[in-house]
């Protein structure tokens, strides 16, 4: 058989075929390892994140007003935390709930309509710059009280003012469980963000203890971004204070099951870090889900609403990194390819200055191991690297 011919026959005998000398003879990579050095380059590129710059994003909750009613609602230490925030020019800021007061005896539709505009108006130095912000519903968003039905023509101003400038993209499951513009998800970069509304599903015995679960895992799974995260208002664990509001999905058994499907998704899916507020400190957790992958949860909600306890009182299996509540401020997290470092900026507002805390929260995604970079390596390659040699001039057996 010719040269020419024996080519033909032999161009599907695998990549290892890389070239061949000035003879015509066939060149061909004897080695596993040499071939493995070969591809794996390509195959760290293939499988590796594209490189973003240094990239950062606001985390910030519960920067509502007193609870007197006798303020406008918003925190009057919000648009200070804002000018600081803005200061940092995050790419977007991420609001886990309980914006204003809300709810309060009396209020109507367009009262809660003048307490979004004075949030709106506070976060002014934010939005200014274009940069957009993106929250989820807390209970002063949907009733001040848990126990009690959801206040419709609340609910609607939430929509009007923040909800139709929300991805649309959360679950509709027909009339009545359109979580539209209320539960959604979204990616910036190397992020992605799953923000999830708590108080779709009243239940008049347990109060707001249930969330579109199969949602929420499907979002996980179906995006590629190393970094993801979870939003929602509620803590699922509880870190610090005292022994209320600070179990989302309640204590009881079906809650505790309910808790560990959430955990388990997030952690099997990849997503590191659970933002939420509800309880106005700023504390840092984290605990292991059932198959040993960590996750952390911040609460957020040091934006301005009075003070909770900061005291360690955490759940079984939970460890608290960080804890303090008495400075308002915000988390800041920097982004790179493969690391997420979360700072937390404090307001002193006794001495009006600001720091930043000596702890920060550090999440790295870890790098593919050798082992299966070798897998993936030979995985492609295939068998022909251990086959026989197909000598100049020898026919290829049709075995």
């Amino acid at each position: 058989m010719s040269d020419a011919a024996l080519r033909g026959k032999s161009k599907g005998d695998g990549m290892l075929r890389l070239f061949s000398n000035q003879r015509g003879e066939d060149m061909r990579v004897k080695s596993p390892f040499v071939a493995f050095l070969l591809f794996a380059a390509p195959l760290a590129v293939l499988f590796s994140s594209p490189a973003y710059g240094d990239w950062s994003f606001a985390m910030i909750g519960d920067s509502r007003g007193n609870d007197s009613g006798t303020d406008s609602g918003v925190s009057p230490y919000l648009n200070t935390i804002a000018q600081r925030m803005a200061a940092m020019n995050p790419t977007m800021v991420l609001v886990s709930g309980d914006l204003s007061s809300g709810d309060l005896a009396g209020a109507s539709y367009a009262d809660f309509i003048a307490e979004f505009n004075t949030w709106k108006t506070a976060m002014t130095p934010v939005s200014s710059l274009g940069i957009p912000i993106y929250p989820v519903r807390g209970n002063h968003e949907n009733e001040f009280m848990d126990a009690l039905p959801p206040n419709t023509d609340l609910k609607q101003a939430y929509y009007d003012s923040f909800g139709a400038l929300l991805p649309m993209n959360g679950p509709n499951n027909g009339p009545g469980d359109d979580q539209r513009g209320f539960t959604y998800s979204f990616t910036v970069n190397n992020v992605t963000v799953v923000a999830v509304d708590q108080y779709f599903y009243f239940n008049p015995d347990s109060g707001y203890h249930s969330i579109d679960q199969n949602w929420v895992t499907e979002q996980l799974q179906l995006s590629s971004s190393p970094f993801k995260v979870v939003m929602a208002h509620e803590p699922v664990f509880m870190a610090t204070g005292q022994d209320v509001g600070e179990h989302f999905f309640g204590t009881d058994a079906a809650g505790l099951q309910a808790r560990s499907d959430f955990w388990n998704a997030m952690g099997t899916n990849g997503a590191p870090l659970y933002v939420a507020g509800h309880v106005h400190n700023l504390s840092v957790s984290s605990a292991q889900d059932d198959f040993g992958n960590t996750g952390y949860q911040l609460i957020a909600g040091n934006g301005g609403a009075p003070f909770d306890s900061a005291s360690i009182n955490a759940d079984p299996g939970v460890d608290v990194h960080y804890a303090q509540g008495t400075e308002y401020g915000f988390a800041l997290a920097t982004v790179t390819t493969d690391t997420m470092t979360i700072n937390y900026h404090l307001y002193n507002t006794a001495s009006e200055t600001w720091s930043v805390a000596s702890y920060a929260t550090v999440i790295v995604i870890p790098e593919p191991s050798t082992s299966v970079m070798v897998a993936l390596g030979l995985a492609i390659l295939g068998a022909p690297i251990f086959g026989r040699r197909v000598r100049r001039g020898t026919p290829m057996s049709s075995k």
